[in-house]
């Protein structure tokens, strides 16, 4: 018969020898147990987590860790620039900027270069080359000085010119390695700057990485770049003869990056053959310019590697540097083309201007808040966090104060803590703890509360007159004194926080150090515990009627505080306070050593009604000198002063808004903004002033450039670089300052929906307020800011711009610089109208004009060939 089948689970559980419970061993629990509880117990004496110290304590050998290799030359960094690096600019219609040999021989007067180095940035104009190569050149410069591009970190550019000589041209000749006896190629024919841009182009090759493999992008192959081929998933491989670019968009592959740059890197050592063009695109600069007929034989088409000097790169997209993104015809730049700019203020394209309504609207409060090892402090002394219901009370233990003498530091006495002058630097040394209180479960503060370790912070204070030596000293010393590892903070005078300022109560900044005569000084600050003393000139013209002033003599042992008519309450209190605290005090800084024991005087007044003894302290006749300009309109009183820089740093042209670090919720900062704030920021630049009752446009000036650098064509062709942008921004500048007005009015309207007459909104739009320039600011302005200094170098550097100091209102202004139409008489004269493109003066004609002046229509002219067009203009002077 047939054998039962055999069931497993029965055979398995007739047997012996197989356990039916698994038993549980556990070894080394007892050293396991240890080491958690030491663990905790260093947790405790330390400010580092558990898992941080456990970090710590591993043993672990990286070193063993074999790491992936990808076969790729070790010294191989592929950065996207070298030192020194020498651009040609040439070009008419599509200039082309391409990387050439750093040697004198690529020179000639024809073109236009950009020399850059590690730290410097040379910008040779040649005396013949065109007006597009000169913009481009200038353009270059400019972007790689905001930027610091191409590794360059100098903070300005030196100009080089073949038709004389400047301070700066010998170091330009020396890396370039000039010998004395050579002179410079002279220009070639007049057609060869169009010869050589369309035989550039013709060499000019793209590939996309797929399959393993470069494939040909024929659609651009021998043709101009286009923005619309840089695709966020590909890796492109752009070879510009003697600049070889791996381009990786954001989202390709990692794989497809490291496999494109090996394929690239076989490629550029197996040299380059170019037989089949017209030239050799990479030493191109050896064959431009009046060259000798032999030339042609010494440049071969063909070499089995590339020079030392070419470049290999890999870039990253949206870090694009500007020598890629000039080989493209349609990269979005508002000063390369006109075409390309989407935006336009009354009909004229140009920068987007930012929403002033958006602006007006975003001025919402916030407390100040400085932010030490990662932890919030608020004003110094206090800061709740929403987030988590959070109390953080900061408890100061100790404060010390050192002030930098030439190589070493003394410590500040009592009675000087909290002085400080211009012309000095200080070192701050200050001991906190945070305490922790959190909400409990109703709502209300909880009654226990958690006090953390021991921090420590020190500040660095640089007077605005301190010597360089002086601030250098400060920093060497604050690392010598910091032996907690704490924070260090530089605090520029004029940029101090609440923090900072709460540590003193009252600070003072002096800037003289006589104590035999009469010395006046600003307050500012809302709170008796950040309250801010500046010393200004004792005249009468610093005076400010929002305000409270101190007036001290102190040979004479006496004090006037002055009132302004327009002041709050809160200040005229805390103005009280720092007069009690300088009587206790008595400090050497005010009246001597010798001083001390004298009673103090202090006599009230009051804005109006001044005693004679005042006018004579300050040395003024009657109030009318000055203080008839400064009545504010009550609407105001309790006004805090806005103030926003129009910046493009970041990219895009935008508004951002200045805060005060002594702003208040509950009561109005008459005075948050310094002259500084203005002349500090990088020009040209422009502010926005919202003074209450009127707008101010505050326009920089245009650094001065080297006395043999300040000319670039007899026709003041476009003299300098990004002229143009700004003249875009002060447009969206202004069109952005109309919105906000309108914006200010409508919050101000009772709501009535009545429509007004066309003249009445123009006469609305001509109140807005007014445009002032740099070193021309007149008296009503000045009056906004609590110190104000005259620069006369400024001054003179916008006189000789055109400016002056009548003043023009924001909308005049406006229709001013973005007028279309001009009669023919007018562009030929000089100097040109503001706001007119000197290289297009044609665009600015009527038609009728256009077609008497040129002899075509503007329709035919647009047929004409670039050189035909430039021939009509310049028979015309319009060139």
């Amino acid at each position: 018969g047939r054998r039962a089948a055999r069931n497993p689970l029965k055979s398995l559980a007739a047997r012996a020898n197989i356990q039916n419970e698994y038993t549980e061993v556990k070894s080394g629990v007892n050293e396991k147990e240890l080491k958690r509880l030491k663990l905790e117990e260093m947790a405790r004496k330390s400010h580092l987590a558990v898992e941080a110290l456990a970090g710590l304590a591993s043993v672990e050998d990286f070193k063993s860790v074999s790491l992936k290799s990808h076969s790729l030359p070790l010294n191989a960094s592929y950065l996207p620039y070298k030192s020194p690096m020498l651009l040609q600019i040439k070009g008419r219609t599509h200039v082309q900027t391409r990387l050439v040999e750093p040697l004198y021989s690529s020179i000639n007067r024809g073109d236009c270069y950009v020399l850059v180095t590690a730290d410097k940035l040379f910008r040779f104009m040649g005396s013949l080359a065109n007006v597009i190569e000169r913009t481009r050149s200038q353009h270059i410069c400019a972007f790689i000085l905001e930027h610091r591009d191409l590794g360059c970190s100098a903070n300005r550019e030196y100009v080089v010119r073949d038709d004389r000589q400047g301070g700066h041209d010998e170091e330009f000749w020396r890396v370039l390695k000039r010998p004395k006896d050579w002179e410079i190629v002279d220009c070639g024919h007049t057609d060869e700057d169009d010869v050589f841009e369309s035989c550039l182009i013709e060499t000019n090759m793209v590939f996309e990485y797929l399959d393993e493999e470069l494939h040909p992008i024929e659609e651009y192959w021998g043709c101009v770049p286009r923005v619309e081929m840089l695709n966020a998933d590909k890796v492109l491989v752009f070879n510009f003869a003697s600049e070889i670019y791996i381009w990786s968009g954001k989202n390709a592959d990692g794989d497809a990056k490291r496999a494109a740059l090996r394929l690239t890197q076989e490629m550029f050592n197996a040299g380059y053959d170019y037989e089949a063009c017209e030239l050799n695109p990479v030493e191109f600069a050896a064959l431009a310019g009046s060259r000798e007929e032999n030339i042609v034989e010494i440049v071969r088409r063909t070499k089995p590697m590339y020079p030392e000097w070419c470049l290999l790169a890999r870039i990253t997209q949206h870090m694009e540097t500007i020598l890629f993104r000039e080989k493209f015809l349609d990269w979005p730049d508002y000063t390369r083309d006109p075409l390309c700019r989407e935006y336009s203020v009354h009909g004229i394209h140009g920068i987007k201007p930012p929403d002033g309504e958006l602006l007006f609207h975003s001025g919402e409060y916030e407390e100040p808040n400085v932010i030490l090892e990662n932890a919030n402090l608020g004003r110094g002394h206090f800061y709740y966090d929403p987030d988590t219901m959070r109390h953080f009370d900061i408890l100061t233990d100790s404060v010390q104060m050192w002030q930098i003498q030439e190589n070493t530091f003394d410590t500040v006495d009592d009675a000087s803590f909290g002085h400080f002058h211009a012309d000095g630097s200080y070192i701050i040394k200050w001991i906190y703890r945070i305490s922790v209180t959190v909400r409990e479960l109703s709502g209300n503060i909880s009654n226990r509360s958690t006090v953390g370790r021991n921090r420590c912070a020190y500040f660095c204070w640089q007077g605005i007159a301190s010597s360089a030596n002086e601030k250098g000293a400060a920093a060497l010393f604050t690392v010598e004194l910091d032996k907690e590892k704490g924070s260090q903070v530089r605090v520029r005078q004029g940029q101090e926080d609440t923090a900072f300022i709460r540590l003193f109560g009252v600070m003072i900044i002096h800037r003289e150090r006589e104590i035999n005569s009469w010395r006046l000084y600003i307050v500012s600050g809302n709170d008796t515990q950040e309250t801010l003393l500046t010393e200004v000139p004792c005249q009468m013209a610093q005076l400010r009627s929002r305000t409270c002033f101190i007036m001290i003599h102190g040979g004479n042992g006496e004090i006037f505080i002055w009132k302004g008519c327009q002041s709050s309450e809160n200040t005229q209190k805390v103005t009280e306070n720092a007069v009690k605290k300088i009587k206790e005090q008595k400090s050497k800084e005010f009246f001597g050593k010798e001083n001390t024991d004298k009673d103090v005087k202090v006599i009230t007044e009051s804005e109006g009604s001044e005693s004679d003894d005042f006018f004579e302290a300050i040395g003024g006749k009657n109030r009318d000198q000055y203080f008839s300009l400064l009545e504010t309109n009550d609407e105001f009183r309790n006004f805090t002063p806005r103030l926003f820089h129009f910046t493009r740093t970041e990219g895009a042209f935008k508004a951002v808004e200045f805060h005060s670090q002594l702003r208040s919720r509950d009561h109005a900062t008459p005075y948050p903004f310094t002259q500084l704030d203005l002349y500090r920021a990088r020009q040209p630049t422009i502010f926005l002033v919202d003074a209450g009752e009127k707008l101010w446009l505050w326009m920089g000036w245009w650094p001065k450039e080297d006395s043999d650098s300040s000319e670039d064509s007899d026709n003041e062709l476009v003299n300098r670089a990004g002229e143009n942008r700004w003249l875009d921004e002060r447009r969206a500048a202004l069109a952005t300052a109309l919105s906000y007005w309108e914006a200010k009015k409508a919050t101000r309207r009772d709501g009535s929906e009545s429509e007004e007459s066309e003249e009445e909104n123009e006469e609305r739009s001509d109140a807005a307020g007014l445009v002032v320039w740099a070193g021309l600011e007149p008296l009503e302005f000045i009056s906004h800011f609590p110190d104000w200094t005259h620069h006369r170098d400024v001054e003179e550097i916008n006189r000789m711009d055109g400016r002056s100091e009548d003043l023009v209102s924001i909308s005049q202004y406006l229709s001013l610089i973005t007028q279309r139409e001009y009669p023919l008489s007018t562009l030929l004269s000089r100097p040109l109208p503001e706001g007119v493109d000197p290289t297009r003066l044609e665009i600015y004609l009527s038609a009728e004009e256009f077609e008497e002046a040129l002899g075509v229509s503007r329709g035919d002219f647009q047929d004409l060939p670039f050189w035909k067009q430039t021939k009509l203009k310049k028979e015309m002077g319009l060139f």
